[in-house]
C-alpha cells in the first residue's frame, strides 16, 4: 500500500524533496507536569487551503484565526484521579476543556494510548460513569513519518443499575434490571502531507495526519429472563443521540512542539472546517476552564418544571447564561450580575419540548462552564 501511494505521488510530480521531511519522535509525547497551551477558533474566512491533496512541500495558512477560548491542558499524575484504581497502567490524567471528566492516558516508548475516562456520560443522561476502552485506543505513535498508516479499534461497555437511570430510560422499560452503554471506535490515521503551517504567532514545519474515526453508540436494557436487548431505537425512532458518527480531523504535527500546531475538525461531508484547536502563541497568562462540578451545577436532572442553576465565581462580573437545544438554537439567554459568593437562578422549563439541552455560562463571550440536562 505504501509503495503504491509513493508511486502515485511520484507519477503526479508531487514530490519536491523527500530529504526535507521532518520526523516526529517520542520527545513530543506528553509527560506529567507538562502544560499544553491551546486556543480555539472557528472563523470560516480565516481557514484557507486546508483541503489539499496528499503531497510534499505544501503551505497552509491559519494565521487569520481569532481565539474564542483558551485551554491549558495540564498533564497530571494519575494517582490524583478519582478513578485511578480503574486505570492501573495510566501514565497521565487530564481534564478536557470546560469539564471535570478525567481522561487517562498510557504513554510508552513508542505509543500514546487513550485508556478511557471517568465522568459525565456522552449521552447527556446526567450520570457519572466509568468508560474503559478495551483495548486501549491509540492517540499517537513514534516515530511518525510520511506514508505512515495506523489503525486502532476499541470497545466500551458500561453498565448501570436501573434505579439511577433517568426517567427517559426508566419509562421505556419499567421492568428493567439495568442498562448499559455500548461504544465502538474505529480509527484510521494516515500521514498524507507535509509542508509549513502558519497560525497566529508563528509558522511551523509540519506533517499532516488525517484521522477518520467511526464511532458507534448504542444502549441496551437487561430484562429477566430475556437478558440484554438493544433499545437504541424504539418503534423505529431514535430516543437518544445514538448510531454511528464519522469524525474526520486534520492534525498538523511538529517535531519539537508537544502541542499539535493545529487540529481541524471537518463537517460530515468533509468539505468545511467546523472548528480549529491550535497552539497558543504566546501562551496565555490565564485561562478559564472550570469544571462542571465546581463552577456550574444544574439540578434536578432530569428536570420537569423548574431548573435550578448554581455557579460560583472568583470576582464580581457580568456573566451570560444560555440554554441551547439539541439543534444548537438558543432557547434562553440571561445576563447575570454575579458576586464572589454562590449564585443561584431558577429557570421555568415546563413549556420546553422534552429532550437534551446544554446550559452554558459565559464571561466576555467565552464559554467557562457547560453542563447538559434532560427535560422530561
Amino acid at each position: 500500500m505504501k509503495h503504491l501511494v509513493f508511486f502515485c505521488l511520484f507519477a503526479c510530480g508531487s514530490i519536491h524533496s523527500i530529504t526535507a521531511q521532518i520526523t516526529i519522535t517520542n520527545s513530543v509525547f506528553p509527560a506529567v507536569g507538562d502544560t499544553l497551551h491551546y486556543a480555539f477558533g472557528n472563523q470560516p474566512g480565516a481557514i484557507n487551503q486546508i483541503f489539499t491533496p496528499p503531497g510534499f512541500g505544501q503551505q497552509w495558512d491559519l494565521s487569520g484565526l481569532q481565539p474564542t477560548q483558551y485551554w491549558n491542558q495540564i498533564m497530571k499524575n494519575p494517582q490524583v484521579g478519582v478513578a485511578k484504581a480503574s486505570f492501573p497502567g495510566a501514565s497521565i490524567l487530564y481534564n478536557p476543556p470546560n469539564s471535570g471528566n478525567e481522561v487517562y492516558l498510557q504513554v510508552t516508548g513508542n505509543q500514546v494510548f487513550n485508556m478511557g475516562y471517568f465522568g459525565l456520560d456522552e449521552l447527556s443522561l446526567g450520570l457519572n460513569l466509568l468508560f474503559d476502552n478495551i483495548p486501549n485506543l491509540e492517540e499517537s505513535w513514534a516515530p511518525i513519518n510520511f506514508f505512515d498508516i495506523h489503525q486502532s479499534t476499541s470497545n466500551v461497555l458500561t453498565a448501570f443499575d436501573a434505579p439511577i437511570a433517568p426517567p427517559i430510560l426508566q419509562n421505556l422499560v419499567p421492568t428493567a434490571d439495568s442498562f448499559r452503554i455500548r461504544v465502538t471506535y474505529q480509527r484510521i490515521s494516515t500521514i498524507d502531507a507535509s509542508g509549513t503551517l502558519a497560525i497566529p504567532g508563528g509558522t511551523f514545519d509540519v506533517l499532516r495526519k488525517k484521522r477518520t474515526e467511526y464511532k458507534s453508540t448504542a444502549v441496551d436494557v437487561k430484562v429477566a429472563p430475556l437478558g440484554w436487548i438493544d433499545i437504541s431505537t424504539i418503534g423505529g425512532q431514535q430516543i437518544l443521540p445514538l448510531g454511528t458518527d464519522t469524525i474526520t480531523t486534520f492534525h498538523f504535527l511538529n517535531d519539537v512542539s508537544k502541542e499539535a500546531i493545529a487540529i481541524c475538525t471537518l463537517n460530515t461531508a468533509q468539505n468545511a472546517v467546523t472548528g480549529v484547536q491550535y497552539k497558543a502563541l504566546p501562551p496565555p497568562v490565564a485561562t478559564f476552564t472550570p469544571t462542571f462540578n465546581e463552577s456550574l451545577i444544574a439540578y434536578p436532572n432530569p428536570v420537569q418544571h423548574t431548573l435550578y442553576v448554581q455557579f460560583t465565581t472568583g470576582a464580581w462580573a457580568t456573566y451570560q447564561l444560555r440554554l441551547i437545544n439539541a439543534q444548537g438554537r438558543i432557547i434562553l439567554e440571561q445576563t447575570v450580575e454575579a458576586s464572589t459568593a454562590k449564585n443561584e437562578m431558577a429557570i421555568p422549563v415546563a413549556n420546553l419540548t422534552p429532550g437534551i439541552y446544554e446550559v452554558i455560562l459565559l464571561r466576555n463571550g467565552v464559554d467557562i462552564g457547560l453542563t447538559r440536562i434532560v427535560k422530561i
